[in-house]
């Protein structure tokens, strides 16, 4: 097992003492710009290898470290390099080198790809010269050919469904590497690709560049999904415009829709307008004020997100007062697009309890995240939903849990649908769905479920049928899901203190008795929930332990900006990082929107960790508007394990 280290924590490693080849990585090294071509294979990991020379002492001959992503790769390399260098350059027998984790430098290629990866070429003093011309020939020749998967590929639906479900959950990296395979892949349309790219830096909150995606202003005319036009919409309205809206600024705001480049005015309609994110509504209402379009104005008038103001300027008073509590109509609605290339329904479904039932009769039944947020909310009937969900049949499970990303994106954290959780927890038991993707949705499922207070029999029925099936999936490869579960468990309702902490020991002592192979934050996080419960686990590792790094906690400073609206795991999640770092200043924000304090805090800090599944979008906006400088990190899960390890990422690119 790799530690999961950055390309740049590499390099510095790499090229530090005893390698003397490349002092300090100085760019402005003659070295350099001799390695520039060897480096560019790092960030991608495509079929190039990456290059990378060492030298201890002047008087030695330099060793040349060809490094593969992984068994498989090598095999494809070695020929490669016989053809390249063999019988001519230097010697080279096939065989991939026997790295010493003793040694610092072979330990940094270790960590970094793994043992039996890497070859190690010998050239003389006299050939070293050729042999890199002959490297860079063979570098020139692959070039950014992409990393063949010796497997066959996931079909296009499939990446969809969980790129949905990795946004959904807030599993920031996943997503990443989702959309990267779905690029690679082909067979969806460039429009389509643009709008996942939407979608996902809308969930970032980096507003800036959803506006300055060089595909929008083609895209406002192709009828977006919703969830796409609700996001650039709401993305214009905070970088153009002040919230609340003040009224002096109205027939300002008015005139800056008007003259807006893209024209997103073209993005409204009588769907998108029933939103409930306050940016996008505000934007709405503006564009409802210049048609002056009845269908619009009607939907908008009963929208409780609109600013009072405006909607004060689209009633007027003598129209009297509207039904505030009277649902938008569904036949007032068009069609909304079902998504990228997934196919549409012969007759709208206009409820969960309606989709869930057609489960049994057809196949193929994907939801949009953007038609759900239109339905009557899952918790408002959650018993009748879960029910439901009980009664689909085995065949159907696929379509069942394709529309889990729809139910987690609209979630409400203060009004749980904690028995349909339930029900789909047992749905994925039952399947025995344990990918790194599901492990995402079963986190986000499992904390619905808690925040819903179960009576004892379903908390001791859900905790310990997850229990049954841990040995399918805990290992050190998915310790940040088990330590994200364990926490969930442990700071939600104390319904059954025994099935509670059986559940922690089952999930937690497989990765106790690896513990060695944990990096030191992960094992001071689980350190701090199995003494919660009072389970005496020793997290702790002999400091002679070949595993263990050399800690930088006595050197490392900083400022650290953590955003969750989970304040449990903010609270768990600084107390860790001032133990290991105790020079580091940590502060915590889970604030609803923008405001001085926050944007103090994002000012100042070096590095901001945002959970993004447990957030809002105003306020990732807002700290992304003001960080000055500040290294932005995205946890991949909403967990305490998952902010921490994107603490730990991001502070060592922070210090490379």
């Amino acid at each position: 097992m790799t530690t999961a280290i950055t390309p740049e924590v590499f390099l510095r490693r790499f090229f530090a003492p005893p390698n003397f080849i490349w002092p300090n990585t100085d760019p402005a090294s003659p070295m350099a710009t001799t390695m520039q071509p060897f480096l560019a294979a790092l960030p991608d990991r495509g079929e190039c290898p990456a290059v990378l020379p060492r030298r201890t002492d002047q008087s030695h001959p330099t060793i040349i470290y060809v490094v593969c992503w992984d068994i498989a790769h090598a095999g494809r390399v070695r020929p490669l390099l016989e053809a390249a260098v063999a019988h001519q350059w230097c010697r080279f027998d096939g065989r991939v080198a026997r790295l010493d984790s003793a040694d610092p430098i072979d330990l940094a290629v270790l960590d970094f790809v793994g043992p039996d990866t890497t070859f190690l070429l010998r050239p003389t003093v006299q050939t070293a010269r050729n042999t890199f011309t002959a490297l860079s020939r063979l570098i020139a020749t692959i070039g950014d050919v992409p990393l063949r998967v010796p497997k066959a590929p996931r079909p296009i639906g499939r990446l969809l469904r969980e790129f949905d479900l990795a946004l959904a959950s807030g599993a920031v990296a996943t997503s990443e590497r989702l959309l990267r395979e779905i690029k690679a892949f082909g067979g969806i349309s460039h429009e389509n690709v643009a709008f996942l790219e939407i979608r996902r830096l809308f969930q970032l909150g980096k507003d800036e560049e959803v506006l300055a995606h060089a595909s929008l202003p083609s895209l406002i005319y192709v009828e977006p999904p919703r969830l796409v036009r609700e996001g650039v919409l709401a993305a214009w309205g905070r970088v153009n415009l002040a919230r609340p809206l003040p009224t002096g600024d109205i027939d300002g705001a008015l005139a800056a829709i008007t003259t807006a480049k893209p024209d997103v005015a073209m993005l409204v309609d009588s769907s998108v307008a029933s939103t409930t994110d306050p940016d996008a509504s505000t934007v709405c209402a503006l564009v409802a004020l210049i048609r002056k379009e009845d269908s619009l104005t009607e939907v908008l008038a009963a929208n409780l997100a609109v600013d009072p103001d405006l909607r004060a300027r689209l009633v007027p008073s003598s129209q009297g007062s509207v039904d505030e509590a009277d649902p938008v109509s569904e036949t007032s609605i068009p069609e909304s697009v079902t998504g990228p290339d997934r196919p549409a329904t012969q007759a709208p479904i206009d409820s969960w309890l309606d989709w869930v039932g057609r489960l049994n009769s057809a196949h193929g039944l994907q939801l949009d995240g953007g038609q759900t947020l239109m339905w009557t909310p899952a918790w408002q009937v959650d018993s009748q939903l879960a029910d439901a969900i009980d009664a689909v049949p085995e065949v159907a499970t696929d379509d069942l849990l394709s529309g889990v990303a729809a139910l987690l994106e609209a979630d409400d954290l203060g009004r749980p649908a904690a028995r349909t959780a339930e029900a789909l927890l047992r749905r994925y038991l039952v399947a025995e769905r344990f990918s790194p993707f599901d492990l995402g949705a079963i986190c986000a499922l499992l904390e619905i479920f808690l925040r819903g207070g179960p009576p004892p029999e379903a908390y001791r029925e859900v905790l310990g049928d997850l229990s049954d099936f841990a040995d399918r999936w805990v290992a050190i490869r998915s310790a940040t899901r088990a330590i994200d579960l364990a926490d969930a468990v442990v700071c939600g309702p104390v319904v059954d203190s025994r099935t509670r902490a059986n559940f922690v020991t089952t999930l937690l002592s497989p990765l106790n008795q690896q513990r060695h192979r944990l990096p030191e934050s992960l094992r001071k996080l689980a350190s701090l929930v199995t003494d919660d419960i009072k389970l005496d686990y020793d997290w702790t590792i002999a400091a002679s332990d070949p595993v263990e790094q050399p800690s930088d906690r006595n050197t490392a400073s900083g400022r650290i900006l953590l955003y969750s609206l989970d304040t449990g795991s903010l609270a768990r999640v600084k107390k860790t990082i001032d133990f290991q770092w105790p020079n580091v200043q940590v502060e915590v924000s889970s604030a609803l929107d923008g405001n001085a304090s926050l944007k103090q805090h994002a000012r100042n800090a070096d590095l901001i960790v945002l959970a993004t599944k447990r957030a809002t979008h105003a306020a990732t906006g807002f700290i992304t508007a003001n960080a000055q400088g500040a290294l932005i990190r995205y946890a991949d899960g909403s967990g305490s394990a998952s902010l921490l390890r994107s603490v730990e990422l991001g502070f060592a690119d922070l210090h490379a």
